[in-house]
């Protein structure tokens, strides 16, 4: 009775065990292991450039003279000195006469003789005595005699400074006794009135290149507190004044202040009315930044490719570019610094 029930606890160990074939279980098919660095890419995009234009001006006239003697001589009197006004057509220096006076002299007897040589060599020609040709010499001779008179008279009228301006004069150059030449400035003379004072400012060729004749300004000045002044570009200079690289602007009050004086600093707010289309990315698309070179990364077909790009100006987080982005609809933003050109990505923007 023992052995039965041994055998039937073995017989009932065994089929409740699995078949060998049952044991072996089939190991799922592994997917294939996707190997890249992960990203995230940004829209580029393009914005209408409306930011002001803000730089400091120069309070100048647009009025101004350097009036000069035609001729040289000596300087016999002054009539003006620095800080006085004048008004247009005033003498303000005349030259010891002497010199021109005796050219003028010299140049009347002169004429005087050619007309008595061609009145007898007239007579002589008529008399068959002298030729044509002698006539004709005699003719000639007259006619440079008027022209020396002329020319004397001209200078002799032209031996006095007068302005050209009204204004101010803001530095004597010559004084009384001293020897100017054809041509030298004796004053420089400022003009005063409402309409020559100007604003001259420098721009950058970006910002200069956004600003037409005709924009409007708003003007802020430390001597009138509080207050703002209106004026309008006037002229638009089309070469740089100096080693800077700026270009100069130059604007026309439209309401001016109660008083002014040549450099006044100004602050001026400018309005263009030409829009540029600007194309923006993020600044966290930028790499390898160097001045205004930089490296943004773009992908094709699964892996990152490099292009130089040239950054116009920062505006806030993201970065207008000015040349390297044609045809290029986003850039790689999150994981572009750990980029090389070639590097296998897996885009992660979902």
């Amino acid at each position: 009775m023992r052995t039965n029930r041994l055998f039937i606890a073995m017989l009932a160990l065994t089929a409740c065990s699995p078949r060998p074939e049952d044991s072996t279980t089939t190991e799922p098919a592994g997917e294939a292991i996707i190997q890249g660095i992960y990203v995230k890419t940004a829209p580029v995009t393009q914005v209408s450039e409306e930011a002001d234009v803000s730089v400091l001006g120069i309070v100048k006239s647009k009025a101004e003279a350097r009036p000069s003697f035609k001729t040289g001589g000596v300087i016999a009197h002054t009539y003006a000195k620095e800080g006085d006004a004048v008004r247009q057509g005033q003498l303000l220096a005349t030259l010891i006469m002497t010199e021109i006076d005796a050219q003028v002299r010299q140049a009347e007897v002169g004429l005087a003789k050619a007309q008595r040589d061609l009145d007898r060599v007239t007579n002589l020609y008529a008399d068959s005595v002298a030729t044509l040709e002698q006539m004709q010499n005699a003719g000639s001779a007259l006619k440079l005699a008027k022209e020396t008179l002329e020319i004397a008279q001209f200078n002799q009228s032209h031996s006095e400074v007068r302005s050209s301006v009204t204004g101010r004069v803001i530095k004597q150059l010559l004084h009384e006794g001293e020897i100017a030449g054809p041509g030298m400035p004796v004053y420089a003379i400022m003009g005063v009135a409402d309409q020559d004072w100007r604003i001259q400012a420098g721009l950058i060729d970006r910002d200069w290149a956004r600003v037409d004749v005709g924009d409007v300004a708003t003007v802020v000045m430390d001597a009138y507190p509080g207050q703002h002044f209106m004026a309008r570009i006037s002229e638009k200079a089309v070469w740089t004044q100096d080693a800077s690289g700026t270009l100069n602007v130059e604007l026309k009050f439209q309401s001016l202040p109660p008083a002014l004086a040549a450099g006044m600093v100004t602050k001026i707010q400018l309005t263009p009315t030409r829009r540029s289309e600007q194309v923006t990315i993020p600044v966290d698309a930028l790499v390898n930044a160097n001045g205004q070179q930089a490296t943004v990364f773009t992908i094709a077909n699964g892996k990152a490719v490099s292009h130089q790009v040239t950054v116009a100006k920062l505006l806030g987080d993201r970065a207008a570019i000015a040349h390297g982005l044609v045809g290029i609809q986003e850039v790689v933003t999150i994981g572009s610094m750990y980029l090389e050109d070639g590097d296998a990505v897996i885009l992660a923007n979902q």
